[in-house]
């Protein structure tokens, strides 16, 4: 009899199916049938018995023995029932138990060669099993962690038993705590226990461990077809199915095991693992967090979750995770260096700098650390520190492209053009066929301004991937910045062609198309921009731009405001609304746009200098000097910022002489002592009397006033072999006047595109001995380069009425009037070199002839002002409301406004004094013809405060007008003293407000001597040394060859009057 065979007896025709189904090998229809009939009959002996034989022959035996169990239980006299249980029990490995049964078979009369013949298997099985003595002991050195005693005693135990499944078992394990390799002893082990799904799947491990994740599978697939609820084999087959790519199948297997255990804190914690590896971050979040729930003090559960929270740029929430990992396990390194970037993806680059710092003290050989580090260092603006950190991870690694790359590029933005040439040229060594490479050079040879070889790599990248639109577009926004703006355009169509769908290809054209002044294709262009992406604030800006640009304010406006019902928040449009507002002489609510810009970026430097020059236009001077003191405080070493302060405070009525010095001083302790660290010695030749060349420095070499002084002198220089003359223009503009100063100027230098460094090595490349700067604190100076003292002798001259505070510049060229020494030079870091006059003056050819002054036709006196609304502040409002209070019949003009209606700001000082508004007429700016026009309809120019008129000044004598002035304390507040004293109009000038005041009523008295003196003006002018620029010229030749002569001789600056031969003679009127 065979000890799994069915029973031969009578059964009902649904056993008799389950039996049918059982003996062809259809397990599973057999097991439902089987389950069916013990669902309506729970005690029916045969379908008891055949479910467990069933069980065992899918290698279920533990599960079988339940229903063999029963079977016996129901009917104890079927022999079949007791050797089927037997030998169940000997397959789950319950050896003694099975020897219990078979011998209480036999003693009950089931004595034959079958139950004889199980009963000796059973016998051998045992004696080949090891004792539970011994059993116990190797299971108590297991507990007790000795590993090593631990093999040895299951080793004993596979030499004393060879077939025992336990023995070997146990051994596989002890290997395996050990690090050793435990295959032999776990594939012995499935041999002895084929149906042992534990052996199996420790068996796919040991595979796994050998990477044959064929293998592996196979495995576990057996351990699983033993023991479908085995947690770990699921697991594990999930683990060997992500090794190998096979992700969802991996995710699948997962979700099994955590089905069947949902507390298995390493499944959920591989499910992430599988899930971030999908890119399904939200998910595997989820799954590391139930993770955690279970084992909250897992330091690798910490760092996954960390890296899923970084991939979806949860900054904050990562940084938590990795600060997690640290304090669990402080010498992790990855953590160190993945808590850095996120503290970099959060711009908190002090904290990335620091945690990769600490990772490579952990790692230090690590080139990808170091060259991490190297770009937060360059997000923290420190360039210096992040080329160190470049160059440590390419000493670690020579061929590490990306490192190459970031250092080339940051050499680039530090204008080490031919160090980021190099680095780039390297990387594109180590990669010839790469467009990106060939892109990388490029950039760097057009930051090093070498075009030819830019476009060469540019287009050597179209050439590798000439499908590929963004290097069609790099190409393209190249040409738009070397302005060669109609080769850009057709670059971006070239680009457009490849991929029309990208709208900032078509903003970005539609700027190019704008600079060309095709402003209906520009805004075709940006109107595909937004097509393509309506909520594009960039090219609704850049929209808005064009219609400014085209005068179309209010459409503009629009634009702008368009752009901000997208994005609140966004800063540009904010900016560029107020500049449209300033445009539409809104002032007050350009001031709203870009305080709106400031609380949204306290950062966007721009806001600053346009605020405070809003604030001055409307002459609110203290509150435009008060912005860019908060600016300097956001950005204390921005030079442009604290050169406007200096310019503002000259205006202000609220700061004294000394107090003005300091703060131009302290502009030099901020900005000069660091520079002059650099300076070299001088190589020019020390000899007094050669030629010298002369350089001049000015960002307004073009129609402004600069020029109009300067050209008068130049021209007579001209004719003198003794000076050189080289002139470095910081300005794109160019116009007639510029045409005109190239004339008189030999040698012409464009410079606005050189950094300081650059132009200061071109100054000496050139060879200058006297450097003349014609800026001071006004827009687009140079004087950081001057800090630097390129040339051995350096003055100031025009531009600026004061000290410009550097060492550096030796002189300061004025005249006794305007800056006297005795008043002044105590004003002033440099020497003051006194010219006959500051500067000539040049008369407008478009003036018309003098006129009667209009008080002998109208009966009134009319007085005006030409100055700039920035000069005209609260203070000087009163002081002309006082002289039109004095002299009750009297009306004023006020040129020169930004709109022809009076400011609202002057209108309501003008109320708050007193003043109708019907004595008072705005005139808006003007073209010259009808500004000189303007003076016919004046008999007397009042001066503004503490910022007096000059060139306005001069224009009105010339025009027969004069000017009620007084002589400040500082050199802006005299220059209308120097005017009318160098044409010996001293009546003219007040001790104070009261003695102006009194002036002011005595010539309104005297109608007929205002009359006299207005056809004398231009006499006056053409006799006095304003008149008089060959003079001047003379003065200034003399004066630049002593201040070269002491140079030579190795002599400090002092403050000297530049001789002439025969000097001015009085007027004599």
């Amino acid at each position: 009899m065979n000890a799994n065979a069915l029973p031969a007896v009578p059964l009902d025709a649904e056993l008799q199916q389950a039996i049918t189904e059982h003996q062809a090998g259809r397990y599973a229809e057999a097991e439902e049938l089987y389950l069916a009939i013990l669902q309506a009959q729970p005690y029916h002996a045969i379908a008891n018995h055949n479910m467990g034989l069933l069980a065992g022959q899918v290698g279920q035996y533990e599960a079988g023995l339940p229903y063999l169990h029963k079977a016996l239980s129901v009917n104890p006299d079927e022999g079949q029932f007791w050797l089927s249980y037997a030998d169940g029990l000997l397959k789950a490995g319950e050896r003694e138990q099975a020897l219990e049964i078979v011998t209480s078979a036999i003693a009950r009369g089931l004595d034959n060669e079958q139950s004889q013949g199980l009963r000796s298997r059973i016998e051998t099985a045992i004696a080949g099993t090891p004792t539970a003595q011994e059993t116990q002991h190797v299971i108590a050195l297991y507990q007790a962690g000795h590993h090593a005693e631990l093999e040895a005693a299951s080793h004993a135990l596979t030499q004393r038993y060879p077939d025992s499944d336990f023995a070997w078992s146990v051994l596989g394990t002890a290997l395996q705590l050990q690090g050793k390799d435990a295959f032999e002893a776990l594939q012995k082990t499935t041999q002895l226990a084929p149906n042992d799904a534990e052996a199996h799947g420790n068996l796919g491990t040991a595979w796994q461990e050998r990477g044959m994740y064929d293998q592996a599978i196979d495995s576990y697939a057996r351990a699983l077809e033993l023991n479908p609820d085995f947690v770990e084999a699921h697991g594990n087959l999930a683990a060997a199915l992500q090794a190998q790519g096979k992700l969802e199948q991996a995710e699948q297997a997962y979700r099994q095991a955590l089905a069947l255990r949902p507390d298995y804190a390493k499944g959920h914690f591989n499910l992430g693992n599988t899930l971030q590896a999908m890119q399904r971050s939200a998910e595997a979040i989820a799954c590391y967090q139930s993770a955690l729930a279970l084992l909250p003090g897992d330091a690798d559960i910490y760092l996954n979750l960390g890296n899923a929270q970084q991939d979806l740029q949860q900054w904050q929430a990562a940084i938590v995770s990795y600060r997690a990992v640290l304090q669990l396990a402080p010498q992790t390194t990855a953590a160190h260096a993945n808590l850095a970037a996120a503290l970099h993806g959060a711009q908190d680059y002090a904290g990335a700098v620091t945690s990769y710092r600490r990772a490579i003290a952990l790692h230090p050989d690590d080139a990808k650390l170091h060259n991490n580090l190297g770009r937060a260092l360059q997000s923290l603006e420190q360039p210096e520190e992040a080329i160190a950190a470049y160059e440590q991870a390419i000493a670690l690694d020579s061929d590490f492209t990306q490192a190459l790359s970031n250092l080339g590029l940051l050499q680039c933005k530090q204008k080490n053009y031919t160090a980021a040439i190099e680095y780039c040229a390297r990387v594109l060594r180590l990669q010839p066929d790469d467009a990106q490479a060939c892109g990388q050079l490029a950039i760097a040879y057009g930051a090093a301004e070498d075009h030819d070889n830019a476009l060469k790599y540019f287009k050597l990248a179209i050439d590798l991937a000439p499908g590929n639109a963004a290097n069609h577009r790099q190409l393209a926004d190249y040409y738009s910045t070397i302005k060669r703006y109609p080769l850009a355009v057709e670059a971006y169509r070239r680009t457009l062609e490849l991929d029309s769908d990208d709208s900032e290809t078509h903003n970005h054209m539609g700027v190019a198309l704008q600079e060309l002044e095709q402003y209906d294709a520009a805004t075709a262009a940006y109107e595909c921009a937004l097509e393509l992406e309506p909520k594009n604030i960039s090219a609704l800006c850049n929209l808005g731009s064009t219609q400014q640009a085209q005068k179309q304010l209010e459409h503009a406006k629009q634009t702008y405001l368009a752009a901000l019902a997208i994005d609140p928040a966004f800063e540009r449009a904010h900016f560029a609304l107020g500049n449209c507002y300033v445009l539409m002489n809104e002032q007050l609510l350009a001031l709203e746009c870009y305080h709106k810009t400031l609380e949204i970026n306290p950062d966007y430097r721009d806001a600053y200098v346009n605020i405070s020059a809003t604030f001055s236009n409307i002459g609110r001077i203290e509150e435009a000097i008060e912005t860019c003191r908060k600016g300097l405080a956001v950005c204390p070493l921005w030079e442009t910022l604290f050169s406007n302060y200096l310019f503002l405070l000259s205006h202000s009525t609220e700061i004294d002489p000394q107090a003005l010095f300091a703060e131009h001083q302290r502009f030099s302790d901020t900005f000069e002592t660091h520079i002059a660290k650099g300076r070299g010695e001088h190589s020019n030749s020390r000899d007094p009397l050669r030629t010298l060349k002369v350089g001049f420095v000015s960002g307004d070499l073009h129609n402004h006033p600069v020029p109009h002084f300067l050209i008068p002198i130049l021209e007579n220089i001209a004719d003198d072999a003794q000076l050189s003359l080289y002139a470095y223009h910081n300005n794109p503009c160019n116009d007639d006047i510029t045409e005109r100063l190239r004339e008189v100027i030999p040698h012409w230098r464009q410079v606005e595109h050189l950094s300081d460094p650059d132009l200061g090595q071109l100054i000496r490349d050139d060879g200058i001995d006297i450097l003349i700067d014609l800026s001071g604190h006004t827009g687009k100076n140079r004087l950081l380069m001057f800090a630097a003292k390129p040339a051995p002798v350096q003055a100031s001259w025009i531009g600026y009425p004061l000290t410009t505070g550097l060492q550096s510049i030796d002189y300061y060229l004025g005249d006794q009037h305007f800056t006297p020494p005795d008043e002044l030079g105590d004003q002033f870091s440099e020497k003051l070199l006194l010219l006959p006059a500051c500067v000539p003056f040049l008369p407008s050819k478009l003036a018309p002839s003098v006129q009667p002054a209009p008080v002998l036709t109208n009966g009134h006196i009319t007085f005006g002002s030409f100055n700039r609304t920035n000069k005209i502040n609260r203070q000087v409002i009163a002081r002309w409301a006082r002289v039109l209070r004095a002299v009750p019949d009297s009306k004023m003009i006020v040129a020169a406004m930004p709109k022809s209606e009076a400011p609202p700001q002057l209108a309501a000082w003008f109320a708050e004094e007193g003043i109708a508004p019907e004595r008072l007429t705005f005139e808006g700016r003007t073209g010259m013809a009808q500004f000189m026009a303007i003076h016919h309809r004046i008999d007397i120019c009042l001066d503004a405060f503490p910022y007096c008129g000059s060139t306005t000044t001069l224009h009105a004598l010339w025009m027969g007008v004069p000017t009620l002035t007084t002589a400040g304390p500082t050199m802006p507040s005299r220059a209308g003293n120097m005017i009318m004293r160098q044409v010996e109009l001293d009546d003219f000038i007040a001790t104070d407000e009261d003695d102006l005041v009194r002036k002011s009523v005595a010539m309104a008295a005297n109608p007929m001597l205002l009359g006299a003196y207005r056809f004398s003006m231009r006499h006056r002018l053409e006799r006095s040394v304003l008149g008089k620029p060959k003079l001047i010229t003379e003065g200034l030749e003399n004066g630049l060859r002593i201040i070269w002569q002491r140079w030579c001789e190795g002599l400090p600056p002092i403050s000297f009057e530049a001789p002439v031969a025969v000097p001015n003679p009085p007027i004599g009127l």
